[in-house]
């Protein structure tokens, strides 16, 4: 077996696992909202499995993906199905690191010290809301790019 399948597997792989645990994040959302006692211990799960599952498997999709482009000697910049995610994940990690992972601790401890029902913490669960579904979208645009490689 050669390094570059070796390299495509824990692409996949890590690609399967940071997506598949972003989408976990609703089903959470879903049951603390739905059982407010339990929306804290909710929200501990999800910054626990954003902070080391999901963001560190993104890095190992990025990194196993500039590994197959180095051994596959593959013109990253040039290819268009691998320019244009390298770009949405750039804007991924901004939005995430930038925003997501610092609100999603404010709102955390919102909800510890004001509860769920003020309005500080309505106003920062919806702007939560927002960013999650924009980091999904750029997650699920990159995936059909490099599944459906179409030639731009």
């Amino acid at each position: 077996m050669n390094i570059y399948i070796i390299l495509k597997l824990v692409h996949i792989l890590a690609s399967i696992i940071a997506v598949g645990f972003n989408l976990s994040y609703v089903v959470w959302l879903m049951k603390g909202k739905n059982q407010p006692s339990h929306l804290l211990f909710a929200l501990q799960g999800i910054k626990l499995l954003d902070d080391w599952v999901a963001n560190p498997s993104y890095i190992l999709a990025l990194l196993s993906g500039l590994g197959m482009c180095y051994v596959g000697n593959l013109a990253m910049f040039s290819i268009t199905w691998i320019f244009y995610p390298l770009i949405l994940f750039t804007l991924m990690g901004i939005v995430a690191f930038g925003f997501y992972t610092p609100t999603l601790s404010r709102q955390i401890k919102i909800l510890q010290t004001e509860g769920a029902e003020s309005r500080a913490y309505q106003q920062i669960d919806q702007k939560q809301t927002l960013l999650g579904m924009i980091l999904f979208a750029f997650a699920l645009a990159i995936v059909v790019i490099m599944i459906l490689k179409p030639n731009w």
